[in-house]
């Protein structure tokens, strides 16, 4: 049986041969371009660098402390809220509890 699946096979096989085939390679070209090469690495390097390098938010350094000691809100009314307790006899009831 031929399917679709062995003719795209066989059409990929036939075209990777046939590229190889007709694709010709140059002259390997050896150049003395060690000074450009690493040059343009240090440059490209550095610019690579410092922008992946650059925090996203703004953190201060760690040695940093506010000149002043800032003050402490007091709450004049408590918070409280209401939780389920059990007795001694194992009764449930209310509490209102207050931090």
């Amino acid at each position: 049986m031929f399917s679709l699946r062995t003719a795209i096979t066989t059409g990929l096989v036939a075209l990777t041969l046939a590229g190889t085939t007709l694709a010709t390679t140059s002259e390997a070209n050896a150049h003395d371009r060690f000074w450009p090469g690493l040059a343009t690495g240090l440059v490209g390097g550095a610019i690579v660098g410092g922008a992946l390098s650059q925090p996203r938010y703004y953190a201060p350094p760690a040695y940093y402390r506010p000149a002043y000691r800032p003050y402490v809100v007091v709450n004049e009314y408590p918070r409280c809220h209401t939780v389920w307790r059990q007795n001694a006899w194992g009764d449930q009831y209310r509490a209102r509890v207050c931090s």
